[in-house]
């Protein structure tokens, strides 16, 4: 130990004459990172300072850094390295360490600079604040890369937007900020070549949250030419996205409506023609059991249910509102769609709370269809003998929720997001159109749909209507001490 110390004594005078005067942040170390000299220009422009106690103090995630560096100078006699440094005023400094080793191998010889990023808090008029936390404070997202391609930092918004740990991106090449996202090849390349440009460049991906949720996110980017670096902001572009699918949805709708009605009639009328011709023709046929006739008959019903669907689509709605009780209006789709229900042999289970008045004011007729219609999918949905299940129940005094779940198939959930789709249906026999009516009367009265499905166990579809209080009173107590559940059975 003397003979360290007598070394360390001898460079830290010679070191004193020859690099006090330097233009360099020059520090010299111990393998410890004890400060054993250090010039005044590191003292002045880094705020760090030599003593007794004091060592070159490294974040936490900057200790495997210096480990790093240990092994490859004892390697190579030179390395160097990215440290993040917290100096004396307990600033964060991100610097590049470029050491070579001196004093018989004892000590180490660096050269210590600011990395890009920290030179831009020169600018900054409060020293006392670090750019982190400047860029932490921007409600955007914020990701700073080198123009050689690596990440310098990013805020804490960014992380957040992108669902990532800082670990994930430091010093990685940009093109990672892209990994777990979907997004169209031809306008990312295009995106490249802007920034390639020193262009202002865009681009939406698809991504998804922490719990699954999908998400947009969208990337504005440009080369600061004085800075040296590349900016890219981050911003969520989920609720616009979601507003533009919902604008082309409407656009489709109120084509299909503009145009459907005619158009159905003008197919209705040789269809009803040739539904004549077919069956005078198996009346006078000697084969009347010919599969053929089957096969015919079965297509233009088919076509006739399809028309029917499009002109319920578009028919012209008059107003016709009233409070209507839905507890009521669903006993007696059900026992309209007996017959279906028989041939199918299914199980109607219609669960709600006895002493309740399920009210809603709405139109009577389409609340009705909205009801068939959920009803017969279901039915179609199941096997013979399983269960179909009603609910209606007050989620909160200002939300009524109708739901319809069946024991059936169940769909995989690429086609849960495509079941709203025009002329879209799971089924051989479907017209793609019931759900998509079943959605517009749903919105109509104010009404949100979702779908629940698994891959047979089966699908429930969930309505929750929200309640205007300021014309409509509820005619009994919400918050009863006990409720009683009924389960009506249909057979």
């Amino acid at each position: 130990m003397e003979g360290i110390e007598a070394v360390e004594i001898h460079f830290g005078n010679m070191l004193e004459e020859l690099f006090q005067q330097a233009h360099e942040n020059i520090v010299v170390l111990n393998r410890s990172r004890n400060i054993v000299f250090i010039n005044l220009k590191a003292t002045s422009e880094l705020q760090l300072s030599k003593s007794e106690s004091n060592y070159l103090n490294l974040t936490a995630h900057s200790e495997k850094e210096w480990e790093e560096f240990i092994r490859t100078i004892d390697q190579n006699m030179t390395a160097s390295c990215i440290v993040t440094v917290i100096n004396d005023a307990n600033q964060e400094l991100s610097l590049k360490i470029s050491g070579y080793l001196i004093g018989g191998e004892q000590l180490i010889y660096c050269r210590l600079q600011l990395n890009p990023l920290q030179s831009l808090t020169k600018t900054i008029p409060y020293r006392s604040i670090s750019f982190q936390q400047l860029i932490n404070g921007m409600a955007h997202g914020v990701v700073l890369t080198a123009l050689n391609g690596k990440i310098i930092t990013a805020n804490t918004e960014a992380l957040q937007l992108m669902n990532r740990d800082y670990w994930q991106i430091e010093k990685r090449s940009y093109d990672c900020l892209f990994e777990e996202c979907t997004y169209d090849s031809a306008v990312i390349v295009n995106y490249y070549k802007k920034i390639a440009k020193s262009e202002l460049a865009s681009v939406v991906v698809q991504t998804t949250d922490k719990i699954g949720n999908r998400r947009y996110l969208n990337f504005s980017s440009k080369i600061d030419e004085t800075l040296g670096i590349l900016i890219t902001t981050i911003t969520d572009h989920t609720e616009i996205m979601e507003l533009l699918q919902k604008v082309e949805h409407q656009q489709v709708l109120s084509l299909m409506g503009q145009n459907v009605s005619v158009i159905a009639h003008e197919i209705r009328n040789p269809m009803t023609s040739i539904q004549g011709f077919i069956q005078m023709i198996k009346n006078n046929s000697e084969e009347k059991e010919h599969p053929y006739f089957h096969i015919v008959e079965t297509e233009l019903k088919r076509m006739d249910d399809l028309l029917l669907d499009m002109l319920n689509f578009s028919k012209p709605k008059k107003s016709s509102l009233v409070y209507v009780n839905l507890q009521h209006l669903i006993e007696e789709v059900i026992e309209f769609m007996q017959p279906k229900i028989q041939l199918s042999q299914a199980k109607i289970l219609f669960n709600y709370e006895e002493n309740e008045v399920y009210l809603l004011y709405g139109d009577e007729k389409r609340l009705k269809q909205l009801l068939i219609n959920l009803l017969k999918n279901a039915i179609e949905s199941i096997e013979m003998n399983t269960s179909i299940c009603i609910q209606l129940r007050y989620t909160s005094k200002d939300c009524l929720q109708l739901s319809v779940g069946d024991q059936g198939r169940g769909i995989d959930q690429t086609q849960v997001e495509k079941v709203f789709d025009p002329f879209y249906s799971t089924k051989e026999t479907g017209t793609g159109l019931g759900l998509l009516l079943v959605q517009a009367i749903a919105n109509e009265h104010n009404g949100t749909i979702q779908v629940e499905s698994e891959v047979g166990k089966g699908t429930t579809f969930i309505i929750d209507f929200k309640l205007n209080h300021t014309n409509y009173d509820r005619l009994n107590n919400v918050n009863k001490l006990a409720s009683v559940q009924t389960k009506v059975n249909f057979m």
